[in-house]
């Protein structure tokens, strides 16, 4: 038998991550493209930020691929949020 890798897909609700600012720092700044979608903040340098997927059920996952059912598409995530994720949770 060969070694396997046994993927996990972690899902949580994007509104026990989201920082309580989120709505505030989005609305200051205005445009949202280049913002964490953790806290909202501007991310300086999207080349190298994390991203997460963000399902049409309200979660995120840890999840790289593109075929992952209700996705709704990967949101970048400053390198501050994507500590305080689950290790391995962004991509």
């Amino acid at each position: 038998m060969k070694n396997q890798t046994i993927q996990r897909i972690i899902e949580i609700p994007l509104e026990e991550v989201r920082s309580d600012k989120y709505n505030d720092n989005v609305e200051r700044l205005g445009d949202h493209s280049d913002t964490c979608f953790i806290c909202g903040k501007r991310i300086k340098d999207l080349s190298k930020a994390k991203n997460v997927h963000y399902l049409t059920n309200g979660s995120i996952v840890s999840y790289s691929g593109e075929d992952i059912e209700g996705s709704q598409g990967a949101f970048p995530v400053g390198s501050d949020c994507a500590k305080k994720l689950v290790i391995n949770f962004t991509f």
